[in-house]
């Protein structure tokens, strides 16, 4: 194994590291190098994704909401040299996420309007994408993010949003789901 391939530290995020995991969560490795590549593999339940230190130290200075995830919810498994707490001590806000708001806001509503031509479970797996970006990068404006589902079901004032990220698991037709989708977004832009 070269020595950009030296893994420094893994960490847990996501739904284990919240402890509101529930049946077909995924566990979310990151594996932090000093390498030059970023990757990201899933393979069944497993969300493996490498990041060289050095854009990960960046990320967090630029206020980047995966890392602020990471900073906030994630728990080391390994980490001799103690790169979560660099990671969050180095997690700067930045004072707007309307950036990432209005990505998120033109991929659904290219799903609103093209969705069909996917099925329905892709189609529901990016439609909360785009909803939980959303919120997240609005908590986040806030200076309190957060990132679990139900958490920000219970924070929106969308019925439409909170349906979908509650009833995430559920199987439904993608007609429901771009119409969830695009009362969230209408409602969004008011």
């Amino acid at each position: 194994m070269s020595s950009a391939m030296v893994v420094v530290a893994t960490l847990l995020f996501g739904s284990l590291a919240r402890a509101d995991h529930s049946e077909g969560s995924d566990t979310d490795l990151l594996m932090v190098s000093h390498g030059e590549d970023t990757r990201h593999v899933s393979v069944g339940h497993l969300s493996l994704f490498l990041y060289p230190w050095h854009q990960l130290e960046q990320d967090a200075r630029d206020g980047d909401l995966f890392v602020c995830h990471l900073a906030r919810e994630a728990k080391p498994l390994i980490d001799p040299d103690d790169y979560l707490t660099k990671l969050q001590s180095a997690f700067q806000f930045r004072s707007s996420y309307q950036d990432e708001i209005d990505r998120a806001r033109d991929l659904g509503m290219y799903l609103v309007r093209f969705g069909d031509e996917l099925n329905s479970t892709l189609l529901t797996k990016r439609a909360l994408w785009c909803i939980r970006t959303i919120l997240i990068a609005r908590s986040a404006e806030r200076r309190d993010p957060v990132f679990a589902p139900q958490r920000l079901a219970e924070a929106t004032q969308s019925a439409a949003a909170r349906d979908l990220l509650t009833n995430r698991h559920i199987h439904r037709e993608s007609a429901t789901v771009r119409q969830r989708l695009r009362s969230f977004l209408e409602e969004e832009a008011q």
